[in-house]
């Protein structure tokens, strides 16, 4: 059977394959399998998305240099003239440079996602990662959140990039605080290992991604009309937002040959990250 929806409470249901069969030599046994049926679909419309997000991000962070340059001289002239203006001409050229400034900073995010250097791969304890995060948090852009933390005391560590992946859970931290607004609102981070994770590739290749994050918080969820496309680079759900912190988390667990995926709904979104285990070879040369 195909097509299935398999879900529980807590996650939104997942489109399935089933198989049922006897089992031999016991009778009146049955053996169900579920195979999620998504998970192949997205990974090729998901390949497809990054190799147009990286020529978006490879056009702008050309444009970016060009305009970066023009812009410099357009805030100096602004400013040159606010000296002599009276107070009410001031406030244009005010909102001349303050918007000025708002583009570069923009143009330099752009140039920082085009320039991300690959992953110095490393043993990485999850947790410290998770436990440096949640305290950066809490002691800036999460201050008005409450950050609780539901542990598997037996993750083994991951094969990654420490201050990548922290950048990861930092941006994550980030969009669930600034989705819950100045009356804050309560974030769950969540580990787990699922021995049976396995990203398969258009390929045909596969890797097992056994290490589960999850980043959960009660905000207002994501908007219907962007929720497909929020990993591609200035996509965003806020009035003011440049839609690239997402498109970094997406790129930077691309480039680990992890997975990200997120279920939203009004009060309760999560974030899922799947990451490798350290490999057996160099688990051998560190014992």
């Amino acid at each position: 059977m195909n097509d299935i929806d398999v879900g529980a409470s807590s996650r939104a249901p997942l489109q399935c394959g089933v198989q049922i069969s006897p089992v031999s030599g016991h009778e009146g046994m049955m053996l169900l399998m579920l195979s999620p049926r998504e998970l192949a679909g997205r990974m090729t419309q998901n390949h497809s998305a990054k190799s147009a997000a990286q020529s978006a991000i490879g056009m702008a962070e050309m444009l970016a240099h060009e305009i970066k340059n023009p812009l410099a001289g357009i805030t100096g002239a602004a400013q040159l003239l606010s000296m002599n203006l009276s107070a009410e001409d001031l406030e244009l050229t005010d909102l001349i440079v303050s918007e000025s400034r708002r583009i570069v900073k923009l143009l330099e995010q752009v140039e920082q996602f085009g320039n991300l250097s690959e992953p110095d791969f490393k043993p990485v304890n999850l947790h410290d990662v998770l436990d440096r995060a949640r305290r950066s948090a809490l002691l800036g852009f999460g201050a008005n959140m409450t950050i609780t933390e539901e542990y598997d005391p037996s993750l083994p560590s991951a094969w990654g990039d420490a201050d990548q992946l922290l950048q990861v859970i930092l941006n994550l931290l980030k969009n669930a605080s600034e989705a819950a607004g100045k009356k804050g609102g309560k974030i769950r981070i969540r580990t787990f290992y699922e021995h049976s994770f396995r990203l398969r590739r258009s390929d045909g290749t596969g890797k097992l991604l056994p290490l589960q994050i999850e980043i959960i918080d009660d905000g207002p969820g994501l908007p219907d009309t962007i929720r497909e496309d929020i990993f591609d680079p200035f996509v965003s759900g806020r009035e003011n937002g440049t839609g690239l912190g997402l498109a970094l988390v997406s790129k930077i667990i691309a480039d680990h040959d992890g997975w990200i995926s997120v279920s939203s709904e009004p009060g309760h979104t999560v974030f899922r990250l799947s990451l490798s285990r350290v490999p057996r070879d160099v688990q051998s040369q560190e014992s």
